[in-house]
């Protein structure tokens, strides 16, 4: 609805739709944004940030993508990914396609251009939603001002439930230039914050569960798999009442690392005086392995993973899913802002730093 459709016939104080788009985030429990700023989605970083949400502005894409993505897996919170246009909606695309991979929810947003002028050559002109529809769970677009708290808090939904996933939103221009009342965008918030629903995280059948206890029960030489998804669930004290309750062995991949020290004594990657204990052969005669996580068990043994020790969950970040190179700088910034209170360090090889080395500003 254009602006001419809402006159307002008294002295209330207009409310446009940047700022309206950053209180409906606001709502949603949205605290942080990472991300490169340019026409037309300056103007809503500056609503956000007047409002509290904290705003790291990046050279490229690449790193805050990579940043965004891992936020939530490092705090448990939700978070964003602002781009604006076109060609860097396609850079963010790397971000937005690697929560997918990790199974982290991310929201990316990006401007395109007015709707009126779209399919007639626009600047920066773009079906940004079909774009990225490959590597999104969901995508939402608002076309009138109206729509953004519900839009707003169904992408932040879609994102949190069932599998975590990475998640687009769209604002055209002429959508972020739309005002309404004052009164009317209160109601609008509210309106979608008591109808809204908590998102539903994932149930498994009992059935399932009775079917992997069964097989634990009858193997000889049982192992349990943790991934980065047990550490993203953060379900540590269940997983570590299994292990202590059962004896059963256990390893972990590399982002599920410190739900136990490295050198427990059922850690079958405890590196001792330069040689991997009982894991060489041992790995090979399990007769059952009970995988938490993804599927697809990798195994890579590394030098470097054995000098840095890791004795808490979610305290150590690495190329992931994809085995990515470049992930570091980004990773490094993403950590020191979820845990400012701690020491961050950041191990980085020279070609990795390269793809991402003037983010050392943010």
């Amino acid at each position: 609805m254009a602006d001419s459709d809402r006159k307002i016939h008294d002295s209330q104080t207009l409310v446009d739709d940047n700022l309206l788009t950053a209180k409906a985030f606001t709502a949603a429990g949205v605290t942080h944004m990472f991300g490169v700023l340019g026409i037309p989605v300056t103007s809503f970083a500056s609503r956000a940030v007047s409002i509290g949400i904290l705003f790291l502005a990046f050279h490229n894409e690449q790193s805050a993508g990579y940043a965004a993505s891992a936020y939530d897996y490092l705090t448990g919170k939700p978070d964003l990914l602002l781009i604006v246009s076109s060609p860097s909606c396609v850079h963010g695309l790397v971000g937005l396609s690697n929560a997918a991979a990790n199974t982290w929810p991310m929201v990316m947003i990006s401007g395109s251009c007015d709707q009126a002028d779209f399919d007639r050559g626009d600047f920066q002109e773009l079906d940004q939603v079909a774009a990225v529809e490959p590597f999104s769970k969901f995508s939402a677009k608002a076309t009138d001002i109206s729509q953004i708290p519900k839009s707003v808090f169904k992408v932040l939904d879609q994102a949190l439930s069932g599998r975590p996933d990475g998640c687009y939103f769209d604002l055209p221009t002429d959508v972020l230039h739309q005002t309404v009342s004052q009164s009317e965008a209160k109601s609008l918030l509210a309106a979608v914050e008591n109808s809204r629903t908590k998102p539903q995280s994932p149930s498994v059948e009992p059935s399932l569960i009775e079917k992997a206890v069964s097989l634990l029960r009858q193997a000889k030489r049982p192992l349990i798999v943790f991934r980065k998804e047990v550490a993203f669930a953060r379900v540590e004290n269940s997983i570590k009442t299994l292990v202590e309750s059962t004896g059963i062995p256990f390893l972990p991949t590399p982002m599920g690392k410190g739900l136990f020290p490295d050198m427990h004594e059922l850690d079958r990657t405890t590196l001792l005086f330069g040689e991997v204990s009982s894991m060489g052969q041992g790995h090979f005669k399990e007769d059952a392995i009970l995988e938490v996580g993804s599927p697809a068990p990798i195994l890579i043994l590394e030098v470097r993973r054995s000098v840095l020790i890791q004795t808490e969950p979610r305290t150590r970040l690495d190329a992931r899913t994809w085995g990515t190179m470049g992930v570091g700088l980004g990773c490094y910034i993403v950590a020191v802002v979820a845990s400012h209170d701690r020491l961050v360090v950041a191990v980085e090889g020279d070609s990795g730093f390269g793809f991402s080395a003037m983010e050392v500003e943010v």
